[in-house]
């Protein structure tokens, strides 16, 4: 979850995924060139550069015959800075067919490009490739938390408790895909949520009420458990890292788990009161983590940054006016991040220098934000409550 000042656009429709605009960074540079050439001078080239986005600035300074330099290099930084060339996002409310009970919320989200799925507190499961998310008839799974789906289209799912059920199929679109089993090894475990990366898939849990544990897919259908205590207690959330590290969040604190061991990863709270950590998301780049936030509540609005050479962590100053709890965070490109979560702001944006509320906000048809989930930089769902606490599922694309 980020942004500074996009344009939040409301749309009635869902409509079907119909291919995204390419992203005008790309080239974005020879646009403000010619827009120095073509407009004779500064306004055309700042005009051509600022919708080339990233990148715009390098190829926009050349300018141009009959152009002028100040006309290129103007558009070029215009663009280069904006990054105009992703354009704004438009929000959509999307609706679950059959509909569920009236007071039926969606509690987790998961989507690759032109697939996504919702899991409701029931237990029913909902699928959509861009029209109504349609339920999977005869799939129940009580106590459902969590979802993932892999970038091959596997998909996997976990209860509270020491139920899980995964598709491992070629079309997962039928309650028959799925297998469900009784995974979690030990009677005093239970599974809490999921995360992944590519086609690997792990799973955080509870043991005995409140010790973190770890369990990770095999790639056929039992789940291993990896780790009996994670050195958190009450995991909230888990990400993978581009060297297959996991870092696990939990109520007060983080930790990595890798090559068998774990390692705390602290964070300090620089004197402001006590938080409760509730979502973790890494922007990779290059193979490496090269930006980090985690997100809670505690005296408003709670946000820590890492220090990647480190491993730490840092808690940025509280937001109390914004609202009281931040649920989950989401990476898009390391400058930028949206973390969303429940109070009269609901969604912040991190611009690559700083915090802030979304501005204008999302759709007032979501007053509490359950979880989220970005295919790429270019589309997001959000799910959670409405204001009569019934399901909402929103979907941003730019």
């Amino acid at each position: 979850m980020r942004i500074s000042s996009l344009l939040l656009l409301l749309a009635s429709a869902c409509g079907p995924l119909t291919p995204l605009l390419p992203d005008a960074g790309t080239g974005g540079g020879a646009g403000g060139a010619a827009g120095g050439v073509q407009g004779g001078g500064a306004a055309g080239g700042s005009a051509g550069g600022a919708s080339g986005g990233t990148g715009g600035g390098a190829a926009g300074g050349t300018g141009g015959t009959g152009g002028g330099t100040a006309g290129g290099a103007a558009g070029g930084t215009a663009g280069g800075t904006a990054d105009a060339g992703l354009g704004s996002f438009t929000w959509s409310n999307l609706v679950a067919q059959p509909a569920p009970g009236s007071l039926t919320w969606a509690v987790t989200v998961a989507a690759r490009p032109g697939e996504a799925w919702v899991g409701m507190d029931s237990g029913k499961l909902y699928r959509s490739t861009g029209g109504p998310f349609t339920e999977l008839t005869a799939f129940v799974l009580s106590g459902l938390t969590d979802l993932f789906v892999s970038s091959s289209g596997k998909v996997y799912a976990v209860a509270q408790g020491r139920t899980a059920a995964h598709c491992l199929a070629a079309d997962c679109s039928t309650a028959g895909a799925f297998t469900t089993v009784m995974s979690a090894t030990a009677s005093t475990d239970s599974f809490r949520g999921l995360c992944g990366s590519g086609e690997r898939v792990v799973a955080y849990g509870v043991r005995d009420t409140s010790t973190g544990v770890l369990y990770e897919f095999d790639g056929v259908g039992p789940w291993t458990k990896v780790s009996n205590n994670l050195g958190v207690s009450t995991p909230k959330d888990c990400a993978v890292g581009p060297a297959g590290e996991v870092y696990v969040i939990g109520d007060t604190g983080i930790v990595r788990y890798e090559g068998g061991a774990t390692t705390p990863e602290p964070i300090d709270l620089m004197g402001q009161p006590a938080a409760t950590w509730q979502s973790i998301a890494l922007a990779v780049q290059g193979g490496v983590i090269v930006e980090a936030f985690a997100v809670g509540g505690g005296s408003g609005y709670r946000v820590a940054r890492r220090n990647n050479q480190t491993a730490t962590w840092t808690s940025l100053p509280p937001n109390p006016g914004a609202g009281s709890t931040l649920n989950t965070v989401l990476a898009l490109r390391p400058s930028e991040f949206l973390a969303a979560g429940s109070g009269s702001t609901r969604f912040m944006a991190w611009n690559g220098a700083a915090w802030g509320p979304a501005t204008p906000a999302p759709p007032n048809t979501i007053s509490s934000i359950r979880d989220a989930w970005a295919t790429d930089e270019r589309e997001v769902f959000l799910v959670g409550l409405d204001g009569a606490s019934a399901y909402t599922i929103i979907r941003g694309r730019r």
